[in-house]
């Protein structure tokens, strides 16, 4: 009776376990290996994409693929980057962002020495962010630093995903095109934060049981066609938020990107500013090391 009883005990563990599994396959998209010290080289491994948008050189030889519909998606949209568009309303938010800013700073000059870190200058900033700010102890975009200086200095709150905060934000970008992004992986909060994003990237959430990675790592959707538009590779992708989009006619920052693709997986949006969101821009961040700030552009 015994050795029965302990044979039952066995089994009912042994598909308690295969319960599990079944659950965590069903919570997560299967991972594909990052590199995260690789920066955006690391889509070498991943999708090698990357041969054909990587550099000037490599955009220049794969120019022909713009005309091949069924290719062009390997590009990764680079080819739509401000520096080789002669004018879109992404230059005008620029020249917007940078009357505001001036506006602001003539009325205010703490708010400029708020927002360049007490440099007193923008140039280049943008281009170590999201970094840890030990004052505020926490993890800082550019345009959460925007809102907690106007917070701080101004009269009102320039709240995150607002089309003053991203217009402020595209200028302020703007004055790193071309550096390459070095977000800071020695710092432990922002590495923390790195893992924390990697964790949601492939988390399946909504009425649809997507994850991030359903369309941007291969062997999923991304290289084939949905809903119109054909996904990319991660890597790289956020060089040029605050982007202007033309499908919604407006310019867009990086959570409100994350927030209507949450709509399209049928899932529940998070504000611009959340700390989930903050997280998935320092990995979508880390995946850009190394690779210049393309703003502005169109997507």
């Amino acid at each position: 009776m015994m050795k029965l009883k302990a044979i039952f005990v066995v089994l009912a563990g042994m598909f308690a376990t295969s319960a599990l599994a079944v659950e965590a396959a069903k919570d997560t998209y299967p991972r594909t290996a990052i590199v995260p010290a690789h920066g955006v080289w690391g889509d070498e491994a991943f999708s090698n994409t990357i041969q054909y948008w990587g550099s000037e050189e490599a955009l220049s030889q794969n120019a022909a693929l713009q005309n091949d519909p069924d290719k062009v998606w390997k590009l990764n949209h680079k080819h739509k980057d401000g520096d080789r568009i002669d004018i879109h309303p992404g230059h005008i938010g620029v020249d917007e962002g940078r009357e505001m800013v001036d506006s602001w700073s003539s009325k205010k000059p703490e708010f400029l020495k708020c927002l360049s870190e007490g440099k007193g200058s923008l140039d280049g900033l943008a281009a170590n962010y999201p970094k840890y700010d030990e004052k505020l102890e926490r993890i800082m975009t550019v345009e959460a630093r925007i809102e907690h200086c106007s917070q701080t200095h101004l009269p009102k709150k320039i709240k995150q995903g607002s089309p003053a905060n991203t217009t402020i934000a595209l200028y302020v970008k703007s004055l790193s095109a071309g550096k390459p992004i070095q977000v800071d992986l020695s710092s432990a909060p922002v590495e923390q934060a790195y893992q924390r994003g990697e964790k949601l990237f492939y988390k399946r959430i909504g009425q649809l049981n997507f994850a991030c990675a359903s369309c941007h790592t291969p062997g999923g959707v991304m290289g084939h066609k949905l809903r119109g538009e054909v996904p990319t590779t991660p890597f790289g992708d956020v060089a040029h938020y605050p982007t202007y989009r033309t499908p919604v006619g407006e310019l867009e920052p990086l959570h409100l990107r994350f927030k209507r693709c949450h709509k399209q997986m049928r899932a529940q949006p998070l504000p611009p500013g959340d700390p989930a969101y903050t997280d998935l821009e320092v990995f979508f961040s880390v995946l850009s090391n190394d690779y210049p700030i393309s703003v502005p552009s169109l997507r």
